[in-house]
Parts: structure tokens; C-alpha cells; sequence
């Protein structure tokens, strides 16, 4: 069964429509049942009375008539009489089953009683001994077509006994049946009509305006607001009490969904101006072409919780990389990121020793959030040839990559995120490096991102992409993972930073 179907039987005007349907069948067949019960009983009594009747005053008036067998007055006299009672053919004939004379007039030779009818004559004879207990004459009633068999004895004026036989029917009962089919026929139509007239008040009154808040939901479910259920108002009934509920709760609904509409565009354009804002607090590479930087930053939404900054000391030949990240998502996380892109950038112009950066950075997080919020961070320097020094606070372990071998070494954490605490101290650790390896930075949105087959990307992964295009630029090693992410991830819970450095010469 398709769904059109399925939807038709499952629905409640179907159900009550078959129902009701059913019932009025039912219904219409019992009392039609009923009704012809009755009147065929009425019928039946009233056939076997006015058979009584009837072969009672015919055998009253042929007494008075003296038959003599043959067709002279006195027959004409008794034809006539018999005629008044719809009798138009009979037969006499003798004991011996002789027709004697017929109505109307044949041969007689061609005239063949049967032998029923013979048997029957000695239940009515008055010849017999014992006729004091024999009936009168004989009626056979024959109630499917309401004829009667009639068998009388006459006595003729020269005292012969003969036999009266005649088949007739009660015209007044069969017109009574004609008219009884009539009015159950009539009964019929009436009960059809009246449970056609009952549904469609019924579909009107109730099914109706269920449509149309079927449809008006339905359409406000699709997105048109708009939607409103209108008929006439006028019956003051529960579904008008449910329809006049039904605008008012659509009424509130627009309202409500414009209202938002209109402060998610607020909220947008706040968005798109704190992206703007944060935005310049992002550094230019110019000054840093001998790094071959390549980088990806794409936040989660507008503002990102993700920070890079770059520094360069001349005086000192210091080149300097902070990745951070800060906890959360959004608004909260975006302005925690500014806070320590202004902090970090004041920090470093006072004193550009990493160690002192990372140290006051973490001391001005836990003290102006007081530890509501905290980021994770690691700090590259390049300040002597050979060497690269990293601070890593909690951060994703970066890791340094020779080209020539394929050897890779993971940095781990020298100690907890920053804004842990006010009275953390981190340390320097420091690295051999040769020209042209490379070094990669990267947030938690690019390991912990859940994966279609399950799990996550993880850092296995993007090392391996990593090394399978290490003989690529940095732009496009950044690009080739990208896209590998984009292909495999389920869905983004965070923002994606990816720097890849090279040692210059």
C-alpha cells in the first residue's frame, strides 16, 4: 500500500465515514426488516380472514340458489354471484370427478380434475356417515402468491351432490402488497436521504473546518506565517472557540518569529562588525615571506575563538608566533581572543621575552576573567640560527616535520591553559632545526572534528596528509587538509586555525 493510501485509511474522516456508513446500512436494513415483518404478518392474518369471509358468504348465498346442473337461470344466477367476489372461473364436477360445468364454457371431455382435489371432497362431502365432523368446504391458502384453492359441496334441486372448485386470489391483499413494497421502498429512499442530509450537516458543521485547520497548520508548518483559518464565525462552538485559538496562537507566532527575525539581524550585523573588528587584530605576512607562512582560519560563526598574532623584534632578531585558543564558542570566546591579542600586543612591546609574554598573558587572563574563561596557547620563536624555542600552554601539540627524512617530532604541553590561575610559571624548551623544516600550529577544531565513518579527524591523520604533501607549498599543504576535512567531517563544533612555518636559512 503506497502512502497516499496509507494517509486516505488513516484518516479520521475515512474512519468515522465508513463507520457511519456501516451504521446507516445497518440501520436502514432493520427497520426495513422490521417494517415488512409487521405489515407482512398484518397481511397474512388479514388473507386467511378475508379467505374465511369470503368462502363463508358464498356458500350463504348459493343456498338460496337452486343449481340443476345445467346452464339456465339459476346457473347464470350463481356465475353472476360469484363474479361479485372476483371469481371468474370455477369447474363443478361430480364424486366420481366428472366436470359437470365450467366457467368459462369448454368442453367438458378436455376437463381433468386432479387427483388432489378428489381426495379432498371426502373431507367435505355431506354423503358420507359421520358428516356432523365433516368440514364444510375445503380452502388450501397459498400465502407466496395469497391465492386460495377452493372446494365446496353443492346440493342440485335433484338432490345429487356435486363439487365446487375454483382458484382465485384476494385482489384488495395483493394491492395491499403492491402498496407494502411501495412504502418500504419509500422507507428505503428516506433513510438513504436522511443519512446523506445527517453526513453532510455532519461534514459541515465539524469536517469542514477540521480541513481547514488542517490546512492552515500545514501551511504555517511550510513557513507561510500568514496562515489563518476563515469561515463563519457565527455557531459559538467548541471549533469555533478552536479556530479563533488557532489565529490568536498563529497571530503570536508571527509576531514572535518577526520579532527574532529582526534581532538575529541585529545580532547579524553586530556579528559581522565584531568579525570585521577582530579581523584587525589578525597580522600581515609582508614581514614574514622568508617563513613561507601558510595558513587557514575559518571560524565556526562570524567571530572566531581561534587568535594568531606574529612579532618581529629587529633589534634583536626575533621572530615570534602565538596560536591560541580560547574557550567556548562565539561571542564570549571572540572577545576573549581580543582581550589577549590587546594584552599580548602591550606585553610584547615592554618586554618581547616569550616567557615573560606567556606568563603575564596568563596572569592578565586569570585576573581580569577570574577564571571564567581561559585559552589554550603556543608561542614559536626563531632568535638564533639552528634553534626554535617553543612555550606551549595546554595547546595541541605542534610538531616539526624534516622534509628530507619524513621524521616528525611532536611538542607537548609545559604546562596548563592559560587563565588557570594567576601564579603559573611556563617554560622554554628548545629545538635543533634545519632550514627548510617545517613546523605546524593548529587548534583543537582541526584533530577533534567528528568524521563521517565515526570518530574523529584526529592527529594521526592530519599528520599523514601533512607528510603526503610535504614536497607542496605551505598554502597548499594547509588546503590539501582542508579539503580533506571538509570531505570527511560530519560537522564543525569549532573554529579551524592552521599555520605551517618554515625554519629560514
Amino acid at each position: 500500500m503506497n502512502k497516499s493510501k496509507t494517509k486516505t485509511t488513516n484518516s479520521l474522516r475515512f474512519k468515522i465515514g465508513l463507520f457511519y456508513s456501516l451504521l446507516a446500512f445497518l440501520n436502514i436494513i432493520f427497520f426495513t426488516v422490521m417494517i415488512f415483518e409487521n405489515q407482512s404478518d398484518l397481511l397474512l392474518k388479514n388473507f386467511q380472514f378475508q379467505s374465511e369471509n369470503l368462502a363463508n358468504t358464498i356458500l350463504t348465498d348459493i343456498q338460496t340458489i337452486g343449481l340443476t346442473g345445467e346452464r339456465d337461470q339459476s346457473f347464470e344466477a350463481f356465475r353472476k354471484t360469484l363474479k361479485l367476489y372476483e371469481i371468474t372461473k370455477f369447474t363443478f364436477f361430480d364424486t366420481d370427478g366428472k366436470a359437470i360445468q365450467t366457467e368459462p364454457e369448454t368442453d367438458l371431455t378436455k376437463i381433468t380434475i386432479p387427483e388432489s382435489v378428489l381426495k379432498k371432497t371426502k373431507d367435505v362431502s355431506s354423503d358420507k356417515e359421520g358428516n356432523l365432523f365433516k368440514a364444510r368446504y375445503s380452502l388450501e391458502l397459498n400465502e407466496s402468491d395469497f391465492t386460495v384453492n377452493f372446494l365446496l359441496p353443492i346440493r342440485l334441486a335433484d338432490g345429487r351432490e356435486v363439487f365446487l372448485f375454483t382458484h382465485f386470489n384476494i385482489s384488495s391483499i395483493q394491492d395491499r402488497l403492491k402498496q407494502l413494497y411501495i412504502q418500504v421502498g419509500y422507507a428505503v429512499i428516506w433513510g438513504v436521504f436522511f443519512h446523506i442530509i445527517f453526513a453532510i450537516l455532519v461534514y459541515r458543521a465539524i469536517f469542514k473546518r477540521v480541513g481547514a485547520l488542517e490546512v492552515a497548520s500545514k501551511d504555517m508548518a511550510s513557513g507561510n506565517l500568514q496562515s489563518r483559518v476563515n469561515w463563519n464565525f457565527k455557531s459559538n462552538d467548541e471549533l469555533d472557540s478552536l479556530g479563533n485559538s488557532f489565529n490568536l496562537m498563529a497571530e503570536e507566532i508571527q509576531n514572535k518569529v518577526t520579532t527574532i527575525t529582526r534581532l538575529n539581524q541585529e545580532i547579524n550585523q553586530e556579528l559581522q562588525i565584531g568579525k570585521e573588528v577582530q579581523e584587525l587584530f589578525l597580522p600581515s605576512v609582508k614581514k614574514y615571506k622568508k617563513f613561507n607562512i601558510g595558513k587557514l582560519y575559518r571560524p565556526m560563526r562570524e567571530v572566531s575563538g581561534d587568535l594568531y598574532q606574529y612579532f618581529h623584534v629587529p633589534e634583536q632578531n626575533f621572530y615570534g608566533f602565538f596560536l591560541a585558543d580560547a574557550s567556548g564558542h562565539g561571542v564570549s570566546a571572540a572577545l576573549v581572543t581580543v582581550v589577549m591579542a590587546m594584552s599580548l600586543q602591550s606585553i610584547m612591546k615592554e618586554n618581547p621575552a616569550p616567557i615573560h609574554a606567556i606568563n603575564s598573558l596568563g596572569e592578565v587572563i586569570a585576573n581580569r576573567l577570574q577564571a571564567s574563561f581561559f585559552a589554550t596557547g603556543v608561542f614559536v620563536v626563531f632568535d638564533e640560527p639552528g634553534v626554535v624555542k617553543f612555550v606551549n600552554a595546554g595547546h595541541n601539540a605542534p610538531f616539526i616535520i624534516r622534509p628530507s627524512t619524513k621524521e616528525v617530532r611532536f611538542i607537548d604541553s609545559s604546562g596548563p591553559p592559560l587563565g588557570m590561575g594567576d601564579d603559573i610559571q611556563y617554560s622554554l624548551e628548545s629545538f635543533p632545526v634545519l632550514p627548510g623544516d617545517k613546523i605546524i600550529l593548529y587548534t583543537d577544531g582541526v584533530v577533534e572534528t567528528p568524521i563521517k565513518e565515526g570518530g574523529l579527524f584526529g592527529l594521526e591523520r592530519f599528520t599523514e596528509i601533512v607528510l603526503e604533501n610535504i614536497h607542496l607549498s605551505n598554502a597548499e599543504i594547509v588546503e590539501k587538509a582542508m579539503a580533506v576535512l571538509d570531505e570527511k567531517h560530519e560537522e564543525y563544533k569549532d573554529d579551524v586555525t592552521m599555520l605551517v612555518l618554515d625554519v629560514p636559512e
